[in-house]
């Protein structure tokens, strides 16, 4: 097993399965279009972030992505993870841990104090991140004003 950056063909492949990625990830929150994952791929990709394969007999199993961009609420430049995904047949071996644990250790090492992500509730992820020592520090609420 490797966790290393991924090269640019295969940031290429990773980025061409962001509609997939983002299907999943965010719960049917977000509307599904190509045009929408790239939207939010791009600036990520753009301000120098990367992602992180994990690879096994030369398969990429994972992907994790890391960045960084300003906290708004204290004005402190920290580390993000914006995209973690793990094949479908890979799941449940302790890759999503792997790839988050080595994310924050680069990011650690580039001297940021902080990392953050984004979870969609319902996401059962979300439980791996609490283990890892994530916490929650805003919920995001909203009301359908159809249903009133």
């Amino acid at each position: 097993m490797t966790i290393r950056k991924a090269t640019c063909h295969e940031t290429e492949k990773i980025v061409s399965r962001s509609l997939e990625v983002l299907k999943e990830s965010t719960m049917g929150y977000v509307l599904q279009e190509e045009g929408k994952a790239l939207e939010m791929v791009s600036p990520f990709l753009s301000s120098g972030g990367y992602y992180l394969v994990y690879v096994e007999n030369n398969v990429i199993e994972g992907w994790i992505g890391v960045g960084r961009t300003i906290d708004y609420n204290t004005n402190e430049m920290i580390g993000i993870i914006p995209e973690i995904y793990v094949l479908p047949k890979f799941r449940k071996q302790g890759i999503a841990e792997s790839l988050c644990r080595e994310a924050n250790r680069q990011l650690k090492g580039k001297g940021y104090k902080k990392v953050q992500l984004t979870v969609y509730t319902g996401n059962h992820v979300k439980s791996l991140y609490q283990k890892l020592g994530f916490q929650e520090i805003s919920t995001l609420m909203e009301i359908n004003l159809d249903n009133l």
